[in-house]
Formats: C-alpha cells, sequence, structure tokens
C-alpha cells in the first residue's frame, strides 16, 4: 500500500472507532428508533442523486434494507444504550465475521477448513468470556442486543453477495431510502418525546448525527469501497480489526469505561478468531468482506 493509503485506511478505522462514541452521545439524547430513523432520513436526503433502480434486483435490495438497515441498525442502537457504554458492544459488534461464514456454509453451500472453524470457535469463545466478566454485568443486555444486530447484518452481508452492478452509494441510498420511513413509524408508535427531543437538540446530539450521516456513512464507507477495488481484502482486514480497539480506547477516554484484565483476554480471543476467519477469507475469496455495520 501507498503511504496515503494507509494513512487513509488508518483514518477510516479511527472514524468506525469514533462511530461507537458519537452513537453513545446520539443516544443519551434521542431514543434508539428515533435515533436510528433520524440518520437514515438524513442519509436517504443526501444521498438521493445516486439512487438508481437496479432491475432484476429491487426485491434482494429491500430485504437487505430490511435485514440490515431496520432490524441490525434497531438492535444496535437498542444494545448501545442498554449497555450504557461502548467498550463491550465494540467488541461484540466483530461477531458479524462468524455469523456471515456460518450463513454462507448454511444457505451458499461454502465450504470451511479447520482453520477457519477454529476462527469461528475462537470468536464465539471470546464473547463467552467478556459475558462472564464481572465489568460487563451490567452491560450483558447491551451484549446481547448487539450480538442480534451482528446476525441481521450478516443475513444482509449473505444477501448483498448475491447482487451484481450495485454500487456502495447506491445501496447505502437505498437502504437509507426504504429504512427510514417505516423506523420512524415503528417510533412513533412505541417511543415518545420525539418532537421534544428535536427542540432540546444541542451541539453535541448535532454533532454526533452529523458525523454519524456524514463522515461514517458517506465519507469512511465510500473510502473503504474505494480501498477494496484497489487492494485484496487481505491487505485491508488488519486496518478493519483496529476499529473496535479504537472503539474500546475511546470508550476509556470519553466515557471513563472501566477495563479488566479479564475483557482484555475476551477481547484479544474473540478479535484472533475475526482475524483468522477473515485471512482464510480473503484467501479464498469466497465470502464478503466485513464493512462496518455502522
Amino acid at each position: 500500500m501507498t503511504l496515503p493509503h494507509v494513512a487513509l485506511a488508518l483514518a477510516i478505522s479511527v472514524i468506525w472507532g469514533l462511530t461507537f462514541v458519537a452513537s453513545k452521545i446520539g443516544l443519551d439524547h434521542y431514543s434508539p428508533l428515533f435515533f436510528t430513523s433520524l440518520r437514515f432520513l438524513l442519509v436517504a436526503g443526501l444521498l438521493f442523486p445516486f439512487l438508481r433502480i437496479v432491475k432484476g434486483s429491487m426485491k434482494s435490495i429491500a430485504w437487505i434494507a430490511v435485514t440490515v438497515g431496520i432490524f441490525h441498525f434497531s438492535f444496535m442502537y437498542l444494545g448501545i444504550e442498554a449497555a450504557g457504554g461502548v467498550t463491550a458492544v465494540a467488541i461484540a459488534s466483530q461477531m458479524i465475521a462468524p455469523f456471515s461464514l456460518l450463513l454462507a456454509v448454511i444457505f451458499l453451500k461454502e465450504t470451511i477448513g479447520w482453520r477457519r472453524i477454529l476462527g469461528i470457535i475462537l470468536a464465539f469463545s471470546g464473547v463467552m468470556v467478556l459475558g462472564f466478566d464481572p465489568v460487563i454485568f451490567d452491560q450483558l443486555e447491551g451484549v446481547v442486543l448487539v450480538t442480534i444486530a451482528a446476525l441481521f447484518m450478516s443475513v444482509g452481508l449473505v444477501l448483498m453477495r448475491q447482487i451484481k452492478n450495485v454500487g456502495t452509494m447506491n445501496m447505502q441510498a437505498w437502504i437509507a431510502a426504504l429504512s427510514g420511513p417505516p423506523l420512524l413509524l415503528l417510533s412513533l408508535s412505541t417511543e415518545t418525546g420525539q418532537w421534544a427531543s428535536i427542540l432540546a437538540t444541542d451541539w453535541e446530539a448535532a454533532g454526533a448525527i452529523a458525523f454519524i450521516v456524514v463522515v461514517t456513512t458517506i465519507i469512511s464507507h465510500g473510502s473503504w469501497y474505494y480501498l477494496l477495488q484497489r487492494y485484496p481484502i487481505a491487505t485491508l482486514t488488519p486496518f478493519g480489526l483496529l476499529a473496535p480497539i479504537f472503539g474500546v480506547i475511546f470508550g476509556v477516554i470519553f466515557f471513563s469505561e472501566p477495563i479488566s484484565a479479564k475483557f482484555l483476554m475476551g477481547a484479544a480471543i474473540t478479535l484472533v478468531g475475526v482475524a483468522i476467519i477473515n485471512m482464510r477469507n480473503a484467501g479464498k475469496n469466497k465470502v464478503l468482506s466485513q464493512e462496518p455495520e455502522f
């Protein structure tokens, strides 16, 4: 990789780590489903020029919007709110990789070797170690919800693998356009105080939404796709694995979240497992590369 591209990959990882912080700040101000709907409605507005009908693929795109846009992000933001922090959910979100692999084996009839089986076992074992950490007991509900979110993202990734000729921005635009209105209706029917939270929006809440919409969704996702067009997945995987590490670091810096030895051990086991899975996927070029879940 050239030095500018290395710098870009590192910047993307930092952005993904900061996204956990921005999400936590946003959810301190808005209810989870309303925050999710706001994110997608704003993304849909900004990416409207990229919206294109893809003949023969619109049904699949709609299902991707349901699994990724509605279910994944709803459970993700519900999980972050329930956890009250970002360190544990940053690690749990990495379960996308083993879930994607297992679903690819079940539904796409792909084969896996012993190394990727080892990666799956390590990833799940690491999350189990996290779950038994006393520091995580207060965040356990959040970890479970984020793990469910990872499962829905994995379903979406398997669906994406079967679609051809849909650009990153077009897919992002469709997910946002098809997810935003149903999420807003769901929020209005199950949550309260949406209008009051809008009127009470301060610079921190507005900055959090702007960061997630513009920097995370449009800039970092687009930049990651730019790098994927130029380098093998195996080259970029280590940078992607830095995102949860940055998330944990920022959680400690901004929110003074506690870190125990058992937490560090569980996080390390999970990330090693995910690294093994991603490296083997890159070598075989069979499963979608893991994109950011935010």
